[in-house]
């Protein structure tokens, strides 16, 4: 007879709280020392340390909004405050550096996805700057970079490039993005997600969630433009046919009260608008907000033969 060896709990857990410490302590790395005169918050008093929160906490930095960072399959965060005098006041300016650790690098560019709006800049793999708030997306870490006034723009973006070369790996972007047209796409007008949560937040469809998203679906909200029309384009990619198919029916049904086939792709609203549907393998195409049947059905067919 084997003797069964029976190791205790706190030993089982203990190379899971290592490795969780150790990544908390690598995001933490990330962040600058301060430089030009620009110091930690509160190293006089000796309390220089970063603020870190993870999956259990995040309520307590983000109040109100840390469900839209959960549904990204956020991990942890570091933030830390840093202080330094302006040049023309005896009033001390504020910078506050956000670095957000997410599951995977598409999860990360999908956070980043969720607001892009600012004018393009030169950081990580891709960066937006507007009224005194960085933001730029780099492998797993969406970095967030906000001054007290708009005129900070210079340690902003000089901050941001300590922590851009801090993060030595760059990450994918999602394959949905190649799966869509560049014609007529409007820059910067892609937000990749999963869940139900995100799109209500983005586009209010129905206040159920009969499209059947999760966190094993990947979704892409796009806007086209078509000289003054504009159309938006949800693409949806299912674990299976059969998942796909399904929700296919349910949007059918509950949307377009039926009224979708195979030779019907084109339904026209209550409100008037036209709603384009397509089903494709595991994916699920849906065109919204068309006002001619000409350009939906265009559009709808272009990202139909994208996916052959």
């Amino acid at each position: 007879m084997k003797l069964k060896i029976l190791f205790p709990t706190f030993l089982m857990l203990l190379p899971l709280a290592i490795n969780t410490n150790c990544a908390q302590e690598n995001l933490i790395n990330l962040l600058p020392e301060g430089k030009d005169g620009w110091v930690k918050l509160g190293k006089s008093a000796g309390s220089i340390g970063p603020e870190t929160y993870d999956r259990k906490n995040l309520f307590d930095y983000i109040d109100g909004g840390a469900e839209l960072y959960l549904a990204y399959d956020f991990q942890r965060l570091a933030v830390q405050r840093y202080s330094g005098y302006s040049t023309d006041s005896v009033e001390k300016n504020l910078l506050t550096v956000e670095i957000y650790q997410m599951n995977s690098s598409v999860d990360a560019y999908g956070l980043f996805s969720f607001d892009q709006e600012g004018k393009i800049v030169n950081l990580g793999q891709k960066a937006v700057y507007v009224d005194g708030l960085l933001k730029f997306w780099k492998d797993r870490f969406l970095v967030r970079i906000l001054g007290t006034e708009t005129n900070l723009k210079e340690p902003i973006l000089k901050f941001g490039a300590e922590i851009d070369q801090r993060i030595k790996t760059k990450g994918k972007l999602p394959d949905l993005l190649s799966k869509v047209p560049k014609d007529n796409l409007i820059p910067n007008s892609d937000h990749f997600f999963h869940e139900q949560i995100l799109l209500n937040n983005l586009y209010f469809l129905y206040d159920k969630n009969i499209l059947n998203l999760s966190d094993k679906t990947d979704c892409l909200l796009s806007d086209f433009k078509f000289g003054e029309q504009i159309l938006k384009l949800f693409l949806i990619k299912y674990p299976n046919h059969k998942g796909a198919k399904n929700s296919y029916e349910s949007f059918s049904k509950f949307y377009l009260k039926n009224k979708a086939s195979e030779k019907n792709k084109i339904i026209e609203t209550e409100e008037g608008k036209l709603v384009g549907v397509e089903l494709k393998k595991n994916y699920l195409i849906l065109v919204f907000e068309g006002t001619e049947k000409k350009i939906t059905l265009q559009l709808l067919d272009s990202v139909k033969n994208s996916l052959k």
